[in-house]
């Protein structure tokens, strides 16, 4: 069982989201935003922070940074549908500032499942620019 934070500002998201990843068996826990977020990281040991990227208060990337700083053990999966831009320049930015993997929304529940298994297996993360330096 692994820890995952669903960092959404939808809650319709992570309802969706949290359901699936409960039914294989993960323990769940919520923010709507990225200041939320790093608040439960700050008493939470996640495995898994799965982030939206367009959100209030601070964005998708601010929280990679922060958390790239903070926590730069912990996986991220971003997601995002880009807003009017579309989602891959956007996605492609939260990889080269830390996230481990992205995914485009809509998300599909196979690809979603598949890649969040993935990424709990794998020993080791990417790294990002932002991490504290031994």
């Amino acid at each position: 069982m692994a820890i995952i934070v669903i960092v959404d500002d939808d809650p319709t998201i992570q309802l969706i989201a949290g359901e699936l990843l409960r039914a294989e068996g993960h323990a769940i826990v919520h923010a709507s935003d990225g200041v939320e977020a790093l608040k439960v990281l700050s008493t939470v040991a996640a495995d898994l922070v799965v982030l939206d990227m367009l959100m209030p208060n601070m964005d998708g990337l601010e929280t990679i940074i922060e958390m790239r700083r903070s926590h730069p053990d912990t996986k991220i999966l971003a997601i995002s549908s880009g807003g009017p831009m579309g989602p891959h320049d956007l996605l492609r930015t939260a990889r080269l500032f830390g996230a481990d993997e992205t995914l485009a929304k809509p998300l599909t529940f196979s690809t979603f499942g598949a890649t969040v298994e993935r990424l709990l297996s794998q020993s080791d993360r990417s790294d990002s620019p932002f991490a504290e330096q031994a």
